[in-house]
């Protein structure tokens, strides 16, 4: 993963496009992963650098529009219209109610997109510190964005140095995802619902991410998380690729589990 080739007018990338550094001002410094997200699917920066010249943080979260749309809108000012996100916090967090099983002591995390060892979630500070509550908004913090399929809704989760932040958007949908877990909220003061959007919103919805590198935050860079593909992973990608629509994967002669797998609903 790297980001995307289009940014901010303020960001500056490495070669190989994986630190994005903020060279000028405090805002206009938008960034983006290269292609849209899957479910269940990680995207994770590591804060290599701040500044005390500025306040406010890092913004992360996903937007449905693609970079170039987004960034036609802030020419002159930064426009955070139809993109979902949430500010790292300044202060160090507590685990929330946990997505997939990031809120285990596991080794691996698993998702329907593939699974992670958890060790790579954690702030590269923790081997140096016996304080566990680290604040994410510091030098070598990892913050990630993850989102899933749940019925008629799509539920975006921040993850903060390995734990579950919750769910900072949760988009109302007419999908026909089936889920038999509950479907938990938020507190009000933690809960942004949209309701409206500029495309329409439904399980088959593309996202990228997107990380505004702001304020006291100056430089990020991306942490790969995922190595090869499995065979069965790549039998996935070729597969979706070929069809014209996600809606046709309902029609193929295929198992109903097989089914689930396609739509990313199971790992």
């Amino acid at each position: 993963m790297r980001f995307h080739q289009e940014h901010g007018k303020n960001i500056s990338f490495d070669e190989q496009r994986l630190c994005a550094t903020r060279v000028n001002s405090f805002s206009h410094a938008m960034v983006f992963s290269e292609r849209p997200l899957c479910p269940g699917e990680l995207f994770l920066i590591e804060i290599q650098d701040t500044t005390d010249r500025w306040t406010g943080h890092l913004k992360i979260g996903f937007t449905s529009l693609s970079p170039n749309e987004i960034l036609e809108r802030c020419t002159e000012e930064v426009i955070y219209d139809h993109i979902f996100h949430m500010t790292v916090p300044s202060k160090a967090i507590t685990q929330y109610r946990p997505l997939f099983n990031f809120g285990s002591i596991d080794t691996y995390i698993h998702t329907p997109f593939a699974s992670v060892r958890r060790q790579e979630l954690e702030s590269i500070r923790k081997a140096k510190s016996d304080d566990a509550n680290i604040c994410p908004s510091c030098t070598g913090s990892r913050i990630g964005v993850v989102y899933a399929l749940k019925y008629k809704s799509i539920h975006m989760h921040s993850i903060l140095n390995g734990f579950d932040y919750g769910p900072f958007a949760i988009l109302q949908t007419e999908s026909s995802v089936t889920e038999t877990d509950e479907i938990y909220f938020p507190p009000k003061k933690r809960q942004r619902t949209f309701l409206n959007s500029p495309k329409p919103i439904n399980e088959h919805t593309k996202f990228w991410a997107f990380v505004d590198v702001y304020g006291g935050t100056t430089r990020v860079r991306i942490v790969q998380l995922y190595g090869p593909s499995t065979l069965r992973s790549l039998c996935r990608s070729t597969l979706l690729s070929n069809l014209q629509s996600d809606d046709q994967i309902n029609i193929l002669p295929l198992h109903n589990q097989l089914k689930l797998y396609l739509k990313f609903l199971v790992a």
